[in-house]
């Protein structure tokens, strides 16, 4: 209803309608006073705490994933202990297991598949071809399991998040917050 010119807005609420109808209906966001959904407030005040607590967390490696919490966030830490990638999930164990496993596919490894693609880039590789393409090619397929091994030998930290609302939006905080590469692109 936006094509609703200003004369006839003004037309309307000189005839009588309550301004809080025509405020919703009809009115762009800025002339009326929006505030955030309560529940979302609630679960995003706690972010800066959860923050804090991700961020003092011992880190610990696939090694020793007994540590990780069973559902929640985490975040892959490089070789010079700068976080790269976070990311979310309700069975983190195995979840961190297929990061890096050689066996694992674009699907079940993707920090690990965007990795490769930054580095075959590199060398003149096309990686905007589709996933399952990229993998047939041999020096990227060589690429893509040396840096499956690299994900494997990262140090990592995580946070448990059972909600998964809770656990998407702390995902996105956490990479704005740490400036990670992940890529939020559709499929």
């Amino acid at each position: 209803m936006w094509f609703l010119g200003p004369k006839i807005v003004r037309k309307i609420l000189y005839t009588g309608f309550k301004i809080s109808y025509i405020r919703f209906k009809f009115m762009p966001p800025e002339f009326g006073k929006h505030s955030l959904n309560r529940d979302f407030e609630k679960i995003i005040q706690t972010f800066p705490e959860k923050m804090q607590i991700l961020s003092d967390s011992l880190p610990f490696s696939k090694e020793n994933l007994q540590k990780a919490p069973d559902k929640g966030i985490y975040v892959f830490y490089d070789e010079h202990d700068l976080p790269i990638y976070v990311g979310r999930s309700d069975r983190i164990k195995a979840r961190l297991r297929e990061h890096s496993q050689l066996g694992s596919t674009n699907t079940s490894a993707t920090f690990a598949f965007n990795l490769a693609k930054d580095l075959a880039k590199d060398i003149g590789i096309d990686t905007k071809l589709p996933r399952k393409d990229l993998e047939k090619i041999l020096e990227f397929k060589q690429i893509y399991n040396d840096t499956k091994t690299r994900v494997s030998k990262m140090k990592i930290r995580s946070i448990g998040i059972s909600d998964p609302i809770e656990q998407t939006l702390f995902e996105v905080y956490v990479h704005l917050e740490l400036k990670t590469k992940n890529e939020f692109n559709n499929h």
